[in-house]
């Protein structure tokens, strides 16, 4: 299955689904999507991997990047949904529970900011 994004703007929220093995081309493709979501001024982002329950490494160093770009340069904020015990070890161990906190859903990620 090829990868797909899918994005929504909550109120001040944006929202990023994503669809199917979240590699670099995957990485990349949520970026462009946050980055285009910056232009219209949202500072607060779910990111929503319940559709791509494998993420491999060069994804993982793609979403490292965009955290550092939504967190440290833009000073904005960032929620995680639909991690599976598997890459909810991952974020943990690279780091990404850092930069933003995992929830059960998005209505529950969009309440927390």
């Amino acid at each position: 299955m090829a990868f797909s994004c899918e994005t929504a703007g909550q109120n001040d929220v944006f929202v990023v689904r994503t669809n199917g093995y979240l590699d670099e081309k995957g990485g990349e493709a949520v970026r462009k999507a946050v980055e285009e979501a910056f232009l219209k001024g949202f500072q607060k982002f779910v990111l929503n991997f319940a559709g791509s329950p494998v993420i491999n490494s060069p994804g993982i160093a793609q979403l490292l990047e965009l955290t550092e770009i939504i967190v440290d340069e833009r000073k904005g904020q960032l929620a995680y949904v639909g991690l599976n015990e598997l890459t909810m070890g991952v974020f943990k161990m690279v780091g990404l529970l850092n930069s933003g906190e995992a929830f059960p859903g998005e209505p529950e990620a969009i309440a927390a900011f």
